[in-house]
């Protein structure tokens, strides 16, 4: 009778822990968020793209012969991951890549960067560390020359 209850508490016991969970919600996923992805303006002034597996940005540039902005090679993140913070908040943290270098690779002068991005709404994202929005277009503006 005393084996049987030592067994019975044993499966209670080891049911337990097989119904707590252990995986987090607020663990590092690779690449972007599918929310981000695609092109972001700050006016006239810059874009931030979003891709796949890393991110870039520059400062647009106004060309008279082309009668627009142009978007210059970027700078961003390479081999990104993101963490969903809440409030529609994402943590990407990845390494840093110029616009001289290739995006595929890890650079001696990398380092390491984390910034938070909060989506007001689909057409509209916070960078919450130099506080500007920018805002996404369904197409390309008239304005930016590809």
């Amino acid at each position: 009778m005393r084996s049987q209850k030592l067994i019975v508490l044993g499966f209670l016991l080891g049911g337990a822990f097989l119904l707590n969970p252990t995986a987090k919600a607020s663990t590092y996923h690779s690449g972007t968020p599918k929310a981000l992805r695609g092109c972001w303006y700050l006016g006239k002034q810059s874009y931030l793209e979003y891709w796949s597996r890393h991110t870039g940005m520059n400062n647009l540039q106004y060309s008279s012969a082309y009668g627009g902005y142009l978007k210059p090679n970027p700078y961003g993140l390479t081999y990104v991951k993101y963490k969903y913070l809440g409030y529609h908040t994402y943590r990407l943290t990845g390494w840093t890549y110029s616009t001289s270098q290739d995006f595929r690779v890890i650079d001696p002068t990398s380092e390491k960067y984390t910034y938070n991005v909060r989506l007001l709404n689909s057409k509209q994202l916070y960078l919450c560390d130099r506080n500007v929005t920018y805002t996404k277009y369904t197409t390309t503006p008239g304005w930016v020359v590809d």
